[in-house]
Protein backbone atom coordinates (compact mmCIF):
# COMPACT_ATOMS: atom_id res chain seq x y z
CA UNK A 1 0.00 0.00 0.00
CA UNK A 2 1.45 3.24 -1.49
CA UNK A 3 1.78 6.38 1.76
CA UNK A 4 5.00 8.16 0.44
CA UNK A 5 3.39 10.95 -0.21
CA UNK A 6 1.67 11.41 3.57
CA UNK A 7 4.39 13.54 3.93
CA UNK A 8 2.54 16.30 1.94
CA UNK A 9 0.05 16.33 4.59
CA UNK A 10 0.69 18.26 7.63
CA UNK A 11 -0.24 18.38 11.16
CA UNK A 12 -0.14 14.72 13.48
CA UNK A 13 -4.29 14.53 13.35
CA UNK A 14 -4.89 14.78 9.93
CA UNK A 15 -1.84 12.08 9.28
CA UNK A 16 -3.18 9.83 11.50
CA UNK A 17 -7.12 10.12 9.75
CA UNK A 18 -5.27 10.05 6.72
CA UNK A 19 -3.08 6.56 7.60
CA UNK A 20 -6.17 5.36 8.97
CA UNK A 21 -9.09 5.89 6.40
CA UNK A 22 -6.26 4.45 3.45
CA UNK A 23 -5.85 1.36 6.11
CA UNK A 24 -9.43 0.91 6.02
CA UNK A 25 -10.28 1.36 2.00
CA UNK A 26 -7.28 -1.85 2.30
CA UNK A 27 -9.51 -3.72 3.90
CA UNK A 28 -12.66 -3.22 1.42
CA UNK A 29 -10.10 -3.41 -1.19
CA UNK A 30 -8.08 -7.13 0.20
CA UNK A 31 -11.65 -8.40 2.16
CA UNK A 32 -9.35 -8.47 5.30
CA UNK A 33 -10.93 -6.95 7.87
CA UNK A 34 -8.56 -8.59 10.88
CA UNK A 35 -7.54 -4.86 11.64
CA UNK A 36 -10.68 -3.44 11.69
CA UNK A 37 -10.82 -3.13 15.75
CA UNK A 38 -7.44 -1.45 15.73
CA UNK A 39 -8.95 1.43 12.93
CA UNK A 40 -12.74 1.90 14.44
CA UNK A 41 -14.16 2.20 17.71
CA UNK A 42 -16.29 -0.91 19.29
CA UNK A 43 -19.47 0.89 18.73
CA UNK A 44 -18.74 2.31 15.12
CA UNK A 45 -21.36 2.97 12.80
CA UNK A 46 -21.28 2.01 9.40
CA UNK A 47 -23.64 2.91 6.95
CA UNK A 48 -23.47 2.00 3.42
CA UNK A 49 -25.82 3.01 0.79
CA UNK A 50 -24.61 -0.51 -1.17
CA UNK A 51 -24.98 -2.77 1.86
CA UNK A 52 -26.86 -1.54 4.43
CA UNK A 53 -26.44 -0.22 8.35
CA UNK A 54 -23.61 -2.18 10.43
CA UNK A 55 -23.11 -1.28 14.04
CA UNK A 56 -19.63 -2.48 15.90
CA UNK A 57 -16.73 -4.55 14.68
CA UNK A 58 -18.46 -8.20 14.18
CA UNK A 59 -21.10 -6.49 11.90
CA UNK A 60 -18.68 -5.11 9.89
CA UNK A 61 -16.90 -7.51 9.05
CA UNK A 62 -19.58 -9.42 7.87
CA UNK A 63 -21.39 -6.85 5.98
CA UNK A 64 -18.71 -4.92 4.20
CA UNK A 65 -17.38 -8.14 2.63
CA UNK A 66 -17.13 -8.62 -1.22
CA UNK A 67 -20.51 -10.16 -2.03
CA UNK A 68 -19.42 -11.71 -5.57
CA UNK A 69 -17.19 -14.54 -6.84
CA UNK A 70 -13.31 -14.86 -6.23
CA UNK A 71 -12.01 -11.91 -8.86
CA UNK A 72 -8.40 -12.20 -9.70
CA UNK A 73 -8.25 -8.09 -9.77
CA UNK A 74 -8.72 -5.78 -7.15
CA UNK A 75 -8.25 -2.33 -7.18
CA UNK A 76 -9.04 0.63 -5.02
CA UNK A 77 -8.11 4.57 -5.50
CA UNK A 78 -8.67 7.62 -3.28
CA UNK A 79 -9.44 10.93 -3.92
CA UNK A 80 -10.11 14.05 -3.08
CA UNK A 81 -9.12 13.61 0.76
CA UNK A 82 -9.47 16.21 3.74
CA UNK A 83 -9.65 16.08 7.19
CA UNK A 84 -9.89 18.37 10.18
CA UNK A 85 -10.21 18.28 13.50
CA UNK A 86 -11.33 20.23 16.78
CA UNK A 87 -10.78 19.17 19.97
CA UNK A 88 -10.51 15.42 19.38
CA UNK A 89 -13.40 15.34 16.93
CA UNK A 90 -12.17 14.82 13.45
CA UNK A 91 -14.07 14.26 10.44
CA UNK A 92 -12.66 13.08 6.73
CA UNK A 93 -14.02 13.10 3.50
CA UNK A 94 -12.93 10.82 0.82
CA UNK A 95 -13.98 9.32 -3.37
CA UNK A 96 -12.90 5.79 -4.54
CA UNK A 97 -13.14 4.07 -7.37
CA UNK A 98 -12.42 0.64 -7.61
CA UNK A 99 -12.19 -2.43 -10.30
CA UNK A 100 -13.18 -5.81 -9.40
CA UNK A 101 -12.32 -8.14 -12.37
CA UNK A 102 -11.79 -11.65 -13.51
CA UNK A 103 -8.90 -12.68 -15.74
CA UNK A 104 -9.50 -15.73 -17.79
CA UNK A 105 -5.98 -15.19 -19.50
CA UNK A 106 -7.58 -14.31 -22.85
CA UNK A 107 -10.34 -11.14 -21.47
CA UNK A 108 -10.71 -9.31 -18.31
CA UNK A 109 -14.46 -8.88 -17.09
CA UNK A 110 -14.05 -6.18 -15.06
CA UNK A 111 -16.78 -4.28 -12.32
CA UNK A 112 -16.48 -0.54 -11.77
CA UNK A 113 -17.75 1.65 -9.11
CA UNK A 114 -17.42 4.77 -7.51
CA UNK A 115 -18.42 6.00 -4.00
CA UNK A 116 -18.06 8.97 -1.40
CA UNK A 117 -17.14 8.58 2.07
CA UNK A 118 -18.45 11.16 4.95
CA UNK A 119 -16.31 9.89 7.94
CA UNK A 120 -16.04 10.75 11.96
CA UNK A 121 -13.58 10.06 14.15
CA UNK A 122 -12.94 10.44 17.96
CA UNK A 123 -9.45 10.48 20.00
CA UNK A 124 -9.51 7.83 22.46
CA UNK A 125 -6.50 7.86 24.82
CA UNK A 126 -3.98 10.05 22.31
CA UNK A 127 -5.18 7.57 19.35
CA UNK A 128 -7.62 8.38 16.75
CA UNK A 129 -10.33 5.83 15.89
CA UNK A 130 -13.73 6.04 13.36
CA UNK A 131 -16.36 5.89 15.04
CA UNK A 132 -19.38 6.86 11.82
CA UNK A 133 -18.35 5.71 8.30
CA UNK A 134 -20.52 6.94 5.45
CA UNK A 135 -20.46 5.74 1.78
CA UNK A 136 -22.80 7.12 -0.91
CA UNK A 137 -22.34 4.41 -4.23
CA UNK A 138 -21.78 7.28 -7.24
CA UNK A 139 -21.66 5.44 -10.27
CA UNK A 140 -21.53 1.66 -11.10
CA UNK A 141 -20.53 0.81 -14.75
CA UNK A 142 -19.57 -3.23 -16.15
CA UNK A 143 -20.19 -6.42 -14.92
CA UNK A 144 -22.38 -5.59 -11.90
CA UNK A 145 -23.56 -9.10 -12.08
CA UNK A 146 -20.96 -10.04 -9.91
CA UNK A 147 -23.16 -8.22 -6.61
CA UNK A 148 -26.69 -7.37 -8.79
CA UNK A 149 -29.10 -8.70 -5.60
CA UNK A 150 -26.50 -8.25 -3.53
CA UNK A 151 -26.36 -4.37 -3.41
CA UNK A 152 -27.80 -1.94 -3.93
CA UNK A 153 -26.40 -0.24 -6.99
CA UNK A 154 -27.73 2.96 -9.02
CA UNK A 155 -31.37 4.13 -9.98
CA UNK A 156 -30.53 6.33 -11.80
CA UNK A 157 -34.12 7.80 -12.53
CA UNK A 158 -33.73 9.16 -8.67
CA UNK A 159 -31.87 11.57 -7.36
CA UNK A 160 -28.83 10.39 -5.60
CA UNK A 161 -29.61 7.09 -7.35
CA UNK A 162 -30.70 5.63 -3.55
CA UNK A 163 -31.00 6.87 -0.16
CA UNK A 164 -28.23 8.31 0.66
CA UNK A 165 -25.96 8.30 3.23
CA UNK A 166 -24.08 11.29 3.29
CA UNK A 167 -26.48 14.36 4.23
CA UNK A 168 -24.34 17.40 2.14
CA UNK A 169 -24.88 20.28 4.32
CA UNK A 170 -24.73 18.36 7.98
CA UNK A 171 -22.16 15.91 6.54
CA UNK A 172 -19.48 18.89 5.07
CA UNK A 173 -16.52 18.89 7.27
CA UNK A 174 -15.61 22.27 6.37
CA UNK A 175 -19.17 22.92 8.00
CA UNK A 176 -19.06 20.49 11.13
CA UNK A 177 -15.14 21.95 12.17
CA UNK A 178 -14.96 25.49 10.46
CA UNK A 179 -11.92 26.11 12.35
CA UNK A 180 -9.21 23.70 12.00
CA UNK A 181 -6.95 22.24 14.96
CA UNK A 182 -3.95 22.51 12.44
CA UNK A 183 -3.85 25.26 10.11
CA UNK A 184 -2.86 23.87 6.78
CA UNK A 185 0.12 24.53 4.67
CA UNK A 186 -0.22 26.92 1.36
CA UNK A 187 -0.01 24.35 -0.68
CA UNK A 188 -2.57 21.97 1.09
CA UNK A 189 -5.11 24.80 0.65
CA UNK A 190 -4.88 25.39 -2.50
CA UNK A 191 -5.49 21.84 -3.63
CA UNK A 192 -8.09 21.75 -1.26
CA UNK A 193 -9.99 24.31 -3.32
CA UNK A 194 -10.80 21.94 -5.98
CA UNK A 195 -11.94 19.26 -2.90
CA UNK A 196 -13.96 22.27 -1.73
CA UNK A 197 -15.29 22.94 -5.54
CA UNK A 198 -16.05 19.51 -6.34
CA UNK A 199 -17.81 18.62 -2.65
CA UNK A 200 -20.34 21.71 -3.75
CA UNK A 201 -20.60 20.76 -7.34
CA UNK A 202 -21.46 17.03 -6.82
CA UNK A 203 -23.63 17.73 -3.60
CA UNK A 204 -25.49 20.91 -5.15
CA UNK A 205 -24.61 22.87 -2.30
CA UNK A 206 -23.96 26.31 -4.35
CA UNK A 207 -24.24 28.59 -1.25
CA UNK A 208 -21.13 26.67 -0.03
CA UNK A 209 -19.57 27.34 -3.56
CA UNK A 210 -19.50 31.27 -2.83
CA UNK A 211 -17.34 30.21 0.87
CA UNK A 212 -14.15 29.61 -0.98
CA UNK A 213 -14.56 31.38 -4.73
CA UNK A 214 -13.91 35.37 -5.32
CA UNK A 215 -16.39 37.76 -6.48
CA UNK A 216 -15.54 37.24 -9.77
CA UNK A 217 -14.99 34.13 -10.05
CA UNK A 218 -14.62 32.42 -13.40
CA UNK A 219 -15.09 29.17 -15.22
CA UNK A 220 -13.53 28.85 -18.74
CA UNK A 221 -14.61 25.70 -20.25
CA UNK A 222 -12.36 24.47 -22.94
CA UNK A 223 -13.75 23.57 -26.37
CA UNK A 224 -12.72 19.38 -26.30
CA UNK A 225 -11.84 17.76 -29.86
CA UNK A 226 -13.31 14.56 -31.31
CA UNK A 227 -10.28 12.59 -30.14
CA UNK A 228 -11.18 13.07 -26.45
CA UNK A 229 -14.99 12.89 -26.42
CA UNK A 230 -17.54 11.72 -28.20
CA UNK A 231 -19.36 14.34 -29.04
CA UNK A 232 -18.39 18.40 -28.91
CA UNK A 233 -20.11 20.10 -25.64
CA UNK A 234 -19.95 23.97 -26.64
CA UNK A 235 -17.47 26.01 -24.80
CA UNK A 236 -18.55 27.60 -21.71
CA UNK A 237 -17.73 30.56 -20.16
CA UNK A 238 -18.80 31.88 -16.73
CA UNK A 239 -18.42 34.25 -13.88
CA UNK A 240 -19.99 35.50 -10.79
CA UNK A 241 -22.11 33.93 -8.61
CA UNK A 242 -25.65 33.78 -10.25
CA UNK A 243 -24.28 32.64 -13.72
CA UNK A 244 -21.75 29.93 -12.32
CA UNK A 245 -24.59 28.67 -9.91
CA UNK A 246 -27.06 28.44 -12.48
CA UNK A 247 -24.79 26.67 -15.06
CA UNK A 248 -23.09 24.15 -12.35
CA UNK A 249 -27.35 23.81 -10.88
CA UNK A 250 -28.17 22.69 -15.04
CA UNK A 251 -25.04 20.18 -15.25
CA UNK A 252 -25.66 19.00 -11.57
CA UNK A 253 -28.82 17.44 -12.69
CA UNK A 254 -27.50 15.38 -15.47
CA UNK A 255 -26.88 12.34 -13.48
CA UNK A 256 -28.42 11.06 -10.56
CA UNK A 257 -25.06 11.40 -8.45
CA UNK A 258 -21.71 13.25 -10.07
CA UNK A 259 -18.35 12.28 -8.37
CA UNK A 260 -15.33 14.67 -9.80
CA UNK A 261 -12.39 12.85 -8.54
CA UNK A 262 -9.04 14.43 -8.75
CA UNK A 263 -5.86 14.30 -7.51
CA UNK A 264 -2.75 16.77 -6.70
CA UNK A 265 -0.53 17.32 -9.86
CA UNK A 266 1.77 20.26 -9.28
CA UNK A 267 1.60 24.00 -8.84
CA UNK A 268 3.26 26.85 -9.83
CA UNK A 269 3.21 29.95 -7.18
CA UNK A 270 4.63 33.59 -6.71
CA UNK A 271 3.46 35.87 -4.05
CA UNK A 272 0.19 36.03 -3.23
CA UNK A 273 -1.13 33.92 -6.78
CA UNK A 274 -0.92 30.57 -7.71
CA UNK A 275 -1.49 27.88 -10.19
CA UNK A 276 -2.27 24.25 -9.40
CA UNK A 277 -3.04 21.49 -11.81
CA UNK A 278 -4.94 18.69 -10.80
CA UNK A 279 -5.62 15.82 -13.21
CA UNK A 280 -8.95 14.06 -12.69
CA UNK A 281 -9.55 10.22 -13.40
CA UNK A 282 -12.97 8.95 -14.71
CA UNK A 283 -12.42 5.74 -14.70
CA UNK A 284 -16.06 4.64 -16.17
CA UNK A 285 -15.52 6.96 -19.15
CA UNK A 286 -12.52 6.42 -20.82
CA UNK A 287 -13.81 8.15 -24.11
CA UNK A 288 -12.77 5.91 -27.06
CA UNK A 289 -10.78 3.43 -24.65
CA UNK A 290 -11.70 -0.16 -23.36
CA UNK A 291 -10.37 -2.03 -20.22
CA UNK A 292 -8.41 -5.26 -21.99
CA UNK A 293 -5.41 -7.32 -19.85
CA UNK A 294 -2.91 -4.61 -20.93
CA UNK A 295 -4.20 -1.19 -19.86
CA UNK A 296 -6.44 -2.65 -16.65
CA UNK A 297 -3.40 -2.51 -14.17
CA UNK A 298 -3.20 1.75 -14.83
CA UNK A 299 -4.26 4.83 -12.92
CA UNK A 300 -6.04 6.94 -15.62
CA UNK A 301 -6.49 11.02 -16.48
CA UNK A 302 -9.17 12.19 -18.50
CA UNK A 303 -8.88 15.87 -18.15
CA UNK A 304 -6.86 18.24 -16.89
CA UNK A 305 -8.16 21.24 -13.87
CA UNK A 306 -6.58 24.33 -13.29
CA UNK A 307 -7.37 26.21 -10.55
CA UNK A 308 -5.94 29.96 -10.16
CA UNK A 309 -5.64 30.92 -6.88
CA UNK A 310 -4.82 33.81 -4.69
CA UNK A 311 -4.13 34.64 -1.21
CA UNK A 312 -6.75 37.49 0.44
CA UNK A 313 -5.40 39.91 2.91
CA UNK A 314 -6.73 37.79 5.57
CA UNK A 315 -4.42 35.20 4.47
CA UNK A 316 -7.07 33.11 2.81
CA UNK A 317 -6.59 31.28 -0.48
CA UNK A 318 -9.83 31.64 -2.65
CA UNK A 319 -10.50 30.08 -6.53
CA UNK A 320 -10.40 33.30 -8.68
CA UNK A 321 -10.54 31.01 -11.78
CA UNK A 322 -11.43 27.74 -12.82
CA UNK A 323 -10.47 26.19 -16.11
CA UNK A 324 -10.75 22.97 -17.71
CA UNK A 325 -8.66 21.12 -20.38
CA UNK A 326 -9.03 17.65 -22.16
CA UNK A 327 -6.42 15.45 -21.25
CA UNK A 328 -6.07 11.44 -21.81
CA UNK A 329 -3.17 9.29 -20.17
CA UNK A 330 -2.49 5.86 -18.76
CA UNK A 331 0.02 5.10 -16.83
CA UNK A 332 0.71 1.17 -15.08
CA UNK A 333 0.68 1.33 -11.00
CA UNK A 334 0.36 -1.54 -8.78
CA UNK A 335 -2.93 -3.10 -7.98
CA UNK A 336 -2.23 -2.36 -4.51
CA UNK A 337 -1.10 1.66 -4.98
CA UNK A 338 -4.28 3.11 -3.86
CA UNK A 339 -2.61 6.65 -3.37
CA UNK A 340 -1.52 8.07 -7.21
CA UNK A 341 -0.88 11.30 -6.14
CA UNK A 342 2.38 10.43 -4.17
CA UNK A 343 3.93 9.73 -7.85
CA UNK A 344 3.50 13.04 -8.95
CA UNK A 345 4.31 14.74 -5.83
CA UNK A 346 7.33 12.48 -5.09
CA UNK A 347 8.61 12.66 -8.73
CA UNK A 348 7.61 9.20 -9.34
CA UNK A 349 5.78 9.70 -12.81
CA UNK A 350 7.47 13.21 -13.60
CA UNK A 351 4.28 15.15 -15.17
CA UNK A 352 4.76 17.75 -16.48
CA UNK A 353 2.81 20.92 -18.40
Amino acid sequence: MCNKYEDFYSGPNRIAMHRIFCSFVECLRTDDFRVLKELCTADCKCDFSTAGSMIGIEEMENGLKWPGPSMDISKATIWNFVARSRGGAGRQTAYIQCIRAIDDGISVYPFLYGGQFSNTFVCENGEWKLSDIRFDLCYEYGNNCFVKDKWTLMDYSILCGHKPSINTELDNPWLVIPEDDEPQTDEEQIFELMFKYAYAFDNGDFRFLQTFVTDDFFINGAKQSKDHCDRIPEPGDFQGHREISDFLRGKFHKEAKMQHSCRMTAINREGDRALAYMLRGEEHRLKNRVLNRNNIHSVFATAVHLIYAVKTAQGEWKMYKYRIEPYSEMVTVDDDCMLYDEHILTGGAGWNR
